[in-house]
């Protein structure tokens, strides 16, 4: 197992967890509700994440609806088959020369002198089914990614280097990670402004509505701490455009590094933290 499939893995298993816990076992296409009715689905999702700062259902339900306006549905295909889903995108940017190191203090391990490590995977993007603002998502794609072209393949990187995954859930206890593939996104802000809550890094930011061209495949495994397993299941996403939002940090502030914030940072779900209050302004 290679470094940073070790840093990974305690992120993956609490994710997991989560979407064990909170999933259902219908698979229905996001036609049969509307995009409020997804948005409140998601929410339970998103709450079954826990750590630091998580929501409560009251309110993430109330903030998440203004997302809907422009919440859109997308196509991928799941071995070979059309589905149609319920997209959301995030994109974090920090200030030009920020290090991990700066931000995230550790007091009982301080980094070495000169060492850098810049903020890694800075576009999460979730994509679900839902069939009742009453019920968690039946089958949901997270994806932590960065801007332009990434790799999924653990194997192909450094240990000094994150590569892009992804989890992907469906059933009760159907849960697989990304083991190969990639993907290209391309990100742009709009003149549409949103108004969120500055997550406890950033001592300054301004947030706006963006759009996330996608295009690429995904190649996964059974998500499991047991021997590897041959499954593989093949999740491509044809050329489309989605909504979401673009947070640029513009001054940062150290805070105390947790186990919490390590993982919710390594997995690029800050989302997680910002959805209660991603709240568009006109």
């Amino acid at each position: 197992m290679t470094l940073a499939k070790a840093r990974i893995l305690p992120t993956l298993v609490v994710f997991a967890s989560a979407f064990i816990s909170a999933c259902g076992s219908d698979s229905t296409g996001p036609g049969s509700i509307d995009s409020n009715a997804a948005l409140q689905s998601l929410t339970l999702a998103l709450q079954g994440t826990g750590g630091v700062g998580s929501p409560t259902t009251p309110d993430v339900s109330t903030s998440l609806g203004g997302v809907a306006p422009f919440l859109d549905q997308v196509s991928v295909t799941i071995d070979g088959t059309s589905q149609g889903m319920f997209a959301l995108g995030l994109r974090e940017t920090f200030p030009v020369g920020t290090c991990e190191e700066g931000v995230f203090i550790d007091p009982l391990m301080p980094p070495p002198s000169g060492v850098c490590t810049l903020p890694p995977l800075g576009v999460v993007l979730i994509l679900w089914q839902s069939h009742s603002a009453t019920q968690p998502p039946d089958r949901m794609i997270v994806i932590a990614t960065d801007a332009g072209t990434t790799n999924f393949d653990f194997s192909a990187t450094s240990v000094d280097v994150l590569p892009a995954f992804a989890l992907y859930e469906e059933g009760l206890d159907n849960v697989w990670g990304s083991l190969s593939g990639n993907l290209t996104s391309q990100i742009s802000a709009t003149s549409q402004t949103c108004n969120l809550p500055l997550p406890p890094y950033a001592k300054s930011a301004t947030c706006s509505i963006a759009t996330f061209d996608e295009q690429g495949s995904i190649v996964f495994e059974p998500f499991t701490l047991d021997a590897p397993s041959t499954q593989r299941k093949t999740i491509a996403i044809p050329h489309q455009t989605l909504h979401g939002l673009w947070l640029a940090i513009t001054e940062v502030q150290a805070v105390p590094l947790t186990m919490s914030r390590m993982m919710t940072g390594l997995l690029g779900m800050r989302l997680s933290r910002l959805a209660p209050h991603l709240i568009p302004t006109r």
